[in-house]
């Protein structure tokens, strides 16, 4: 019913000759009124899923997802767009956060001065998706690890089927694993390989991809990898554009996995 409404509405301000809001390009805003948490246990996690850049129509199966899986584990699990949660009392109930498909400059100076505080404090990071594209500044990419996006192919060869090779299947997220992971994306690409301090997980076997030149990295082409930032565990996996994924028992088995070494309950690094 609301989202037969919200056409109708839509197609009355064409009419009008009025602009219709794009809904995968939301203006950018910034929050600064912090939101009520509800009583929470530990281990938690905060899925955070605000887009100041390009919103996938993912990100409701995203976060159901991942709320489930963390929920399965017995933990707590709270999602929310508002980005002034990110502040020192808040934060400091969650042991990993999660940035499902996030985009975009995100944060006030000082919830960045939060985050980053939160992170060197030794808690734990998941990226998704989105949240290693080139809408986040600088500072951001270097702490993921990756650099000079330059973005995935589109029209009719946007989703391409190929197998990710796994290149560490002793992580927590990648050991249930085949060696050779067939699988259907929207192929991210940078300009250069991952900072030396990454542990690339998988990456993309391009033979046979329909990839323009600024697509191609050859054996550096990383899809899963994390890194340490000081104390933090830094995990990344640019899987995820469309919601099916979300229902897919290996990619969900990978994030549980992920999570769980973010949130330092197993696996190494990062001592």
């Amino acid at each position: 019913m609301f989202a037969t409404k919200m056409l109708i509405g839509l197609s009355a301000l064409a009419l009008l000759g009025q602009t219709v809001p794009d809904p995968h390009r939301p203006a950018p805003s910034l929050d600064t009124v912090a939101p009520t948490l509800p009583p929470l246990h530990r281990p938690a996690i905060l899925i955070f899923s605000k887009t100041n850049s390009y919103r996938h129509d993912s990100i409701p199966a995203a976060t159901a997802a991942i709320a489930k899986l963390v929920r399965a584990r017995g933990w707590s699990a709270w999602a929310t767009e508002n980005a002034a949660i990110f502040n020192p009392a808040q934060l400091a109930k969650f042991d990993a956060v999660v940035f499902a498909s996030a985009s975009g400059d995100l944060f006030t100076p000082d919830q960045r001065a939060a985050f980053q505080e939160y992170l060197a404090a030794g808690h734990g990071f998941v990226g998704l998706h989105a949240a290693g594209d080139g809408s986040h500044p600088d500072w951001y990419q270097a702490l993921v690890g990756y650099g000079g996006y330059t973005g995935h192919p589109g029209g009719g060869d946007q989703f391409q089927q190929s197998e990710l090779i796994l290149v560490d299947r002793t992580h927590p997220a990648t050991r249930h694993l085949p060696v050779r992971w067939r699988w259907t994306e929207e192929y991210y690409a940078w300009a250069s390989p991952l900072r030396a301090d990454a542990h690339v997980l998988a990456r993309l076997d391009e033979t046979g991809m329909r990839l323009e030149p600024k697509h191609r990295m050859g054996e550096k082409h990383a899809l899963i990898w994390w890194r340490c930032e000081g104390k933090a565990r830094i995990f990344y996996s640019a899987l995820g554009h469309k919601s099916e994924v979300w229902s897919d028992a290996a990619h969900r088995k990978m994030i549980d996995g992920a999570i769980g070494w973010a949130a330092r309950k197993t696996g190494k690094g990062c001592d």
